[in-house]
């Protein structure tokens, strides 16, 4: 296809996607192009931390789970189009209890999703293979995590089911603990 210019907005109902080819097997990789959603009119809501919450679509949730208490997130039920955002509102140096995004009924994480996460005070990267359902912080009992005040985890979903993920996560080079992983 040649280039193509536009004058006014490009609309998508199902994300936008880049493609390349292996030149090699000719298969193709899509991958989604600007996952960070833009969160104009969403509306944020406060809620503290409780061993078990289900956050709502199209709402910025922002949340004081700390580490001293587990906590589990029910994701609402992945609609194509829908915006969910846990927006951390304090320090989590409270203790190493985990906090658990799960995903609603057969909902699933697109597979290949990836976040990082720490190992031995080093970055590392967790990827979700097919059928995973979990996403789990785990935080250190110290003021040095990933998962911080100010931070934000998005997830969105471009098509029916599927939740993609992507983050603001801590960019101080002392946050080098705390760990992420997707499970099922």
């Amino acid at each position: 296809m040649a280039t193509t210019t536009f004058n006014g907005p490009v609309r998508s109902e199902k994300g936008f996607q880049s493609v390349t080819k292996n030149a090699t097997t000719g298969a193709y990789t899509t991958r989604y192009v600007g996952e960070k959603p833009d969160l104009t009119g969403l509306t944020a809501t406060v809620v503290s931390t409780s061993s078990t919450l289900t956050y709502t679509k199209n709402v910025i949730t922002v949340n004081n789970y700390s580490g001293a208490a587990a906590q589990t997130v029910t994701l609402p039920a992945a609609t194509q189009g829908d915006i969910v955002v846990h927006a951390q509102s304090k320090d989590t140096t409270g203790g190493t209890a985990a906090l658990v995004f799960d995903a609603a009924g057969s909902d699933v994480w697109a597979t290949g999703s990836i976040i990082p996460s720490t190992s031995s005070s080093l970055l590392t990267m967790d990827t979700s293979a097919a059928s995973e359902t979990k996403l789990t912080f785990t935080p250190a009992n110290a003021t040095t995590n990933i998962l911080t005040i100010g931070c934000s985890l998005y997830f969105v979903c471009f098509e029916k089911g599927t939740w993609t993920i992507s983050y603001d996560l801590a960019r101080d080079p002392l946050a080098v603990t705390g760990t992420f992983a997707f499970a099922s």
